[in-house]
């Protein structure tokens, strides 16, 4: 109900705004129906001598017709300087179906010729080789070649040294540097944080739509100076289209092998200076079921039955992703509230194991898995004053998690347990009291944070020197409202719930405060210098505190237009997630004395764009040197589980090779990773386990044909993966009666080949989708105890209609 509240006093006001600003607008509609009319000079007129009071959606709509204005006089020279304006004014622009090819073509190709620009690596808009860190931009076009079905498809693909973890949950890791979930990497909707505040992790799964996306621009390295927690390896920002990017309604619908299906709606218009844009997505997938055998080789448990498992699935309820963002102005309004759960192949409670999963009972609306349902509210005011620039922005995120584990089906006479202490008593206990089939536990919990944060930019110049000054704060407040935890048998039974004096998880806030500055400024005619410094401040919910500082220097080298150098120190944190230092189990003991994990950087990179070839390449050699990692070990004379004991020296070399011109589109990305130093960290030899030393993925994109209403792509990619360590050394795995060890057990490289195609008459696409081409059969490794079989074959077939 807030929400729609929100949404209409918003739009009430903009109605008023309107009125206010009529004569400005009424000047633009009439410059639009002289253009129409084809009287290009009187358009041109009126839009120069009031072009200083325009502001906002409406400016850009200006710049655009002065352009349209010029193509029609066939002044291309004067087109292409509006339209650049255009592009500086709004970044993520782009055409609809509505707009001339002529201009249309225009667009895309300033964007391609022009430096590309992003916003995410400075707090301002500046172009990747200007970029303090090495970035990779995933652009519209490049997410319809890659056919990818998740966020973490794309960043896979096009990401050096992004890699595939499994887990419990979706799970990515950058240079090797990873958890149970992923809470490494910083992922933003249009500079939102979207990880959990409880478990620092956001899984790059179904939750997100990939139809909403114009742009996502990653930062291959720590920004902590900046962003403060969980930006310690990376940061994803994922930018929404605008109401003018779709300028109406779009309906696609898939359906695939493994009862997938999928639908996706987008609605955006731009008008009297509102710019809006809404989306919703829903996926719901089986997965692969895959019968096992006990002497099957993908089944290592203790458990000696045959069964089968659940591969990618998504089920039961359906992740989705829905959302709206609305500008007015200076103003700029986004609610997205986003679901999805990933059901676990193997038991992941006491030993890994097969389980019936379609047997246990809904919990929470879903059956077994790891879900999670977030909500977020932003509200920001953005303002321009000669050479300053301000920002204020309010927040509001929720968030419903649920952990629905499975102890097992079958539970061995040595390992059956009572589980019932002091709290609230349901149902009855079992015979004996003793768990023995079918045993399950539930921990779920709700939690919220509000806070604001504000920032001022200021351009300057002086004598040789100019450049940007930024200086900002953030204030929020964290609050864990509740929480419980069940546990039953007999796959639909609950015998206790831990709730009140008993939670599995501490009540409480946590505040934290920051502020930051950065400097970047010209240092001649090839210099750019930007350093920055953040310092954050927590007040735990035990009283403890956190205080954390986080430096950034670079420098960059402008060759010439083409070549650029950049040499780059930063420092990043990830504080220990609620959940573990908050917790009531015994699993987490020590929990609340863990320290943030920290990590010291250096990357140095060499980007060089071929003029006039299409060809870009680029290399990038990092070394990092974590530290206070988070360690899982056995008690130690304290009854301590978790401490900050692990450390970690990785290096390795990046390469980057695309081409794009005429009808081709291909790209080239390969990384190499190798392990100087480490201490209680998932590593053999010099290996992190489960990440393989080499990744290569090769991805291109052709279009057949291209008429005024027709276009016809082909595109395919391969991903390639060196030998990866996966040990067998947990007492809990069993072949038969043995205890299966074997320290030293690896996973064979592989090459997985996925292809597609996509054709448009007009406003209906169809596009078909096939992955893992050639059905291999492949595990991965990650933060479970074994290595888990991986989809083989699958497809989907995807209908979509705009008008």
């Amino acid at each position: 109900m807030r929400k729609w509240i929100v949404t209409f006093f918003l739009l009430a006001a903009s109605m008023a705004w309107a009125q206010d600003d009529s004569e400005l607008r009424q000047i633009y509609m009439q410059a639009e129906e002289e253009y129409t009319i084809g009287h290009f000079d009187a358009s041109i007129r009126l839009l120069n001598e009031n072009i200083a009071g325009f502001d906002g959606a409406l400016k850009t709509s200006a710049y655009r017709l002065l352009s349209l204005c010029y193509l029609g006089k066939d002044h291309v020279q004067d087109a292409e300087k509006y339209a650049s304006l255009l592009l500086k004014e709004d970044p993520y622009y782009s055409t609809s179906i509505h707009d001339p090819l002529r201009f249309a073509d225009m667009i895309e190709r300033l964007k391609r010729g022009e430096e590309a620009t992003i916003t995410t690596a400075s707090q301002q808009a500046e172009s990747i080789e200007e970029a303090p860190v090495p970035v990779t931009l995933i652009t519209e076009e490049m997410i319809k070649a890659s056919g990818a079905r998740t966020l973490a498809d794309l960043l896979t693909l096009y990401v050096p040294g992004m890699s595939f973890v499994e887990g419990a949950e979706m799970n990515v890791a950058m240079h090797g540097i990873y958890s149970s979930s992923q809470e490494k990497i910083l992922i933003m909707l249009d500079g939102h944080r979207l990880n959990s505040r409880a478990t620092n992790s956001e899984a790059p799964d179904y939750r997100t739509s990939l139809d909403k996306i114009k742009q996502i621009e990653v930062l291959r390295g720590p920004a902590s100076s900046l962003y403060g927690n969980v930006a310690l390896t990376a940061v994803v920002n994922i930018i929404t289209k605008k109401g003018n990017d779709v300028d109406g309604l779009k309906f696609s619908g898939g359906i695939g092998n493994n009862h997938t299906y999928r639908a996706n709606f987008l609605m955006g218009k731009s008008s009297l200076g509102i710019n809006f844009m809404g989306w919703a997505s829903v996926f719901s997938s089986y997965g692969e079921k895959r019968n096992i055998g006990v002497n099957d080789k993908a089944f290592y448990g203790k458990v000696l039955q045959p069964g089968s498992m659940y591969i990618n699935g998504y089920n039961h309820k359906p992740a989705y992703d829905i959302g709206i963002t609305v500008e007015w102005n200076d103003l700029k309004l986004l609610f997205n509230t986003q679901y999805a759960k990933k059901v676990s192949p193997y038991v992941t409670v006491f030993y890994p194991g097969l389980y019936d999963y379609d047997r246990y009972r809904k919990i929470n609306g879903s059956k077994p898995g790891r879900s999670r349902q977030s909500s977020h509210l932003e509200l920001s005011y953005e303002k321009t004053w000669k050479q300053w620039l301000g920002k204020f922005t309010a927040f509001v995120d929720m968030e419903n998690v649920s952990y629905y584990d499975i102890v097992g089906d079958t539970i061995l006479p040595n390992d059956r347990y009572v589980p019932v202490k002091p709290g609230e008593v349901v149902g009855s206990v079992p015979e004996e009291g003793v768990c023995d089939y079918g045993v399950y536990q539930v921990q779920s919990w709700n939690d919220y944070t509000y806070g604001a944060s504000f920032q001022v930019n200021r351009n300057f110049h002086r004598g040789f020197l100019r450049g940007n000054f930024l200086l900002g704060t953030q204030l929020e407040n964290y609050v864990m409202k509740d929480n419980s935890m069940v546990a039953g048998d007999h796959f639909d039974r609950i015998i206790v719930t831990y709730s009140d004096a008993n939670r599995s998880i501490h009540l409480g806030e946590e505040l934290n405060f920051s502020v930051f500055t950065q400097l970047k400024t010209y240092l001649g005619d090839n210099f750019i210098f930007n350093g920055g410094v953040r310092y954050d401040y927590k007040h735990r919910y035990n009283d403890n505190r956190l205080n954390e500082i986080s430096p950034r220097l670079s420098l960059i080298y402008k060759l010439n237009q083409n070549v650029h150098f950049k040499l780059g120190y930063s420092h990043s944190f990830v504080d220990a997630p609620f959940f573990y230092r908050a917790s009531t189990i015994a699993t987490y003991a020590g929990g609340n004395k863990l320290d943030a994990e920290s990590m010291d950087a250096i990357q140095l990179s060499y980007n060089h764009s071929v003029r006039n070839s299409g060809l870009k390449y680029e290399v990038n050699l990092y070394y990092n040197s974590l530290k206070d990692i988070i360690y899982f070990g056995t008690p130690n004379a304290s009854g301590e589980v978790l401490s900050n004991s692990g450390s970690l020296k990785v290096g390795g070399v990046e390469g980057v090779l695309s081409y794009e011109k005429s009808r081709l589109y291909a790209n080239l990305n390969m990384s190499y990773q190798r392990v100087f130093e480490s201490n209680n960290y998932t590593i053999t030899h010099s290996h992190i386990n489960g990440i393989p030393d080499y990744l290569l993925n090769l991805l291109c994109r052709y279009q057949i044909w291209k008429t005024e209403y027709n276009d016809l792509y082909v595109r395919g990619n391969m991903s390639f993966q060196s030998k990866q360590y996966a040990p067998l050394v947990s007492n809990l795995l069993y072949v038969g009666e043995q205890v299966l060890y074997d320290p030293n057990y690896q996973l064979g490289a592989r090459a997985i080949f996925n292809v597609g195609v996509d054709y448009q008459y007009k406003g209906v696409a169809a596009s078909l989708s096939v992955y893992n081409l050639l059905n291999t059969s492949y595990y991965q490794g990650g933060s479970m105890f074994i290595p888990l079989p991986q989809q083989k074959r699958s497809f989907i077939f995807t209908l979509s209609y705009a008008f």
